[in-house]
């Protein structure tokens, strides 16, 4: 009994140390946007590390608290996961923030002065880092305006400022660019300068794929917007006839180049029966070519034999022209045997 009671709390131990790495490291998707998370940290604890931050469990915005910075010159305010973290799924970098004047962005920037947040795979600041001064944070902000108040900020990873070494005696071999397989490392500093009363919170710091979904969703955009094209050429082709078989069969071969450029996914976007309609049209073409309109069907190309339109017998304007050229000759001989005998008879005279 007492064996079975043993393994039993070894087993509900185990199974709240799993819990308590996927509440700290927690994974979702947003079902509206397809977008995927991957939270740091959620700020409802203060985090390892040298820092000053204060919890504020009246104004969180995700979970059950908040972190409040102390703003001022040398606040590194480190934070310190309880286990790297493996981001290299992801692209960009999301938290909340409160700021209670905009002004804060224009401050701890210029020479001698720095601040912001930062990311690094070291274990420590300034190597294999991806870091944002508080300008920067304003600047390739990707959500909305911000406003004093909460903030969604959003940073993607390929807007901030790479650092692979810094100058630390003895940190030499911690060189190279950012593992986002082993983030292990983040703080917000500010250094030399001062803002005031300005207060900042941090809340639930996540990864997001955000970039490649977007990138995504502008490509399936635009595929669809060029089977819609191929689509409504498609449609607008006329029954084929003799009169505008020249035009008809050109349209008919854009529209089937159209269509073989487009891309896999936009292939997906032309319905079947629009499909069907170019092959039934360049079917229609191969049939015209190869029984063309003729003389025993005048109507299918009236221009060749025109016929006789006046009524009468069935002769050609040819023959027509022919028994008219005869009848003229006739009338001039008659005319000239009268001319010679009306002579004839004045000599006699």
């Amino acid at each position: 009994m007492k064996k079975v009671i043993a393994v039993l709390l070894v087993a509900v131990l185990s199974l709240t140390m799993v819990l308590s790495v996927s509440a700290e490291n927690k994974t979702w998707t947003d079902d509206d946007t397809g977008i995927s998370y991957l939270q740091i940290f959620d700020c409802d604890t203060k985090p390892g590390g040298t820092n000053s931050y204060t919890v504020d469990t009246n104004d969180a915005q995700e979970g059950e608290g908040c972190l409040v910075l102390q703003v001022g010159d040398g606040k590194v305010n480190e934070m310190l996961p309880a286990e790297p973290i493996d981001g290299s799924e992801y692209d960009t970098l999301e938290f909340d923030m409160y700021v209670s004047s905009l002004t804060i962005f224009d401050l701890f920037f210029g020479p001698g002065k720095n601040s912001g947040f930062e990311i690094t795979s070291s274990g420590t600041c300034d190597y294999q880092e991806i870091s944002w001064i508080l300008a920067d944070i304003r600047d390739f902000h990707a959500g909305e305006e911000l406003a004093e108040g909460w903030n969604h900020i959003i940073l993607p990873l390929s807007t901030g400022t790479v650092r692979e070494s810094g100058t630390t005696a003895g940190k030499e071999d911690l060189a190279g660019p950012l593992d986002p397989s082993n983030i292990n490392y983040l703080r917000f500093f500010m250094v030399n300068d001062s803002a005031g009363d300005i207060v900042i919170k941090l809340d639930n710091i996540c990864l997001s794929d955000r970039q490649a979904v977007n990138a995504e969703a502008e490509k399936q955009a635009a595929a669809k917007k060029a089977a819609e094209k191929v689509v409504e050429k498609i449609n607008e082709l006329p029954e084929i006839t003799a009169e505008n078989y020249q035009d008809y069969k050109l349209k008919t071969a854009s529209c089937r180049s159209m269509y073989e450029k487009l891309s896999e996914d936009a292939l997906t976007s032309v319905p079947k029966s629009v499909l069907d309609k170019l092959i039934a049209a360049e079917t229609a073409i191969a049939d015209f070519e190869a029984n063309p309109p003729s003389d025993e069907n005048p109507d299918e190309n009236p221009e060749e034999n025109p016929g006789d339109t006046t009524g009468g017998d069935d002769q050609t304007t040819e023959n027509k022209g022919c028994k008219g050229m005869v009848g003229v000759g006739a009338v001039a001989m008659i005319v000239m045997a009268l001319s010679l005998g009306v002579t004839a008879l004045k000599k006699k005279d």
